[in-house]
């Protein structure tokens, strides 16, 4: 359809006016050399120069151009190279954070072994009461104190509180072993002999996770030393591990 014969909506109207308004104030600002010549006569200005006047603008506009073009892919270029600085700086903290993590899953994994060797020397406690007591009825004070200490154990909450119940249990076993040297029909029993191989594997299972553990704890350490690790450790909340002594 011609444009001449279609139908405008009247409420286009007016932002047609406006465009067209804008077009003509565009070709206004507009001179042609001829027109720029004759304007250079009428104030005394040889029409020669115009051509020349124009070439210099033009050259500076090209200039200018060129310039901000060199500005926009100089800017282009250092957006590009801090994208990849940032992308590579999040993807060092994930890393690093992930093997801080890997560390200290190592750590929970190697207690996790200690705290179930403890547990088995615990439960050798019952076996130490009923040996003794096969063997003796008036050895109250030794058959308590392995009773309590078992049981303070089990009711341990804090690492503070199983600490201290661990100590209560070397001492317990300590008074069965000199009860059983001073006792001979004890020591010489199938059944303290047997306990005996029990209780010497576990302490010696027990020795190997402790240092499996402090191994893993050396290492998490390390981890959390340093910068930048310092910081990403700080910022996770990371906290050291205690290293482990003998029981």
């Amino acid at each position: 359809m011609r444009p001449d014969k279609q139908n405008i909506p009247a409420n286009e109207a007016p932002a047609i006016f406006e465009l067209a308004s804008q077009y003509a104030s565009a070709n206004l600002e507009r001179y042609s050399l001829a027109e720029l010549e004759a304007a250079a006569e009428e104030a005394g200005i040889s029409a020669k120069y115009i051509p020349q006047a124009i070439a210099e603008i033009q050259a500076k506009n090209t200039k200018k151009e060129k310039k901000r073009q060199y500005i926009r892919r100089w800017l282009s270029q250092w957006l590009l190279i801090g994208s990849i600085a940032i992308m590579g700086g999040v993807g060092w903290i994930f890393t690093t954070y992930n093997a801080i993590t890997n560390h200290k899953i190592q750590v929970e994994a190697a207690w996790a072994q200690v705290e179930n060797q403890r547990q088995r020397r615990a439960d050798l406690i019952p076996k130490l009461v009923k040996v003794t007591q096969a063997y003796t009825t008036h050895e109250s004070i030794l058959v308590t104190a392995l009773i309590e200490a078992r049981q303070a154990y089990l009711e341990a909450r804090s690492l503070e509180q199983q600490q201290d119940a661990i100590e209560k249990i070397d001492q317990a076993i300590d008074q069965f072993q000199t009860y059983a040297l001073n006792h001979s029909a004890l020591k010489s029993s199938q059944l303290y002999i047997n306990l005996q191989y029990e209780i010497t594997g576990t302490e010696n299972r027990l020795a190997v996770e402790r240092m499996r553990y402090n191994q893993a704890v050396q290492s998490f350490q390390q981890q959390l030393q340093g910068f930048p690790n310092a910081v990403v450790a700080k910022l996770s909340r990371f906290e050291s591990q205690p290293f482990l002594t003998a029981d």
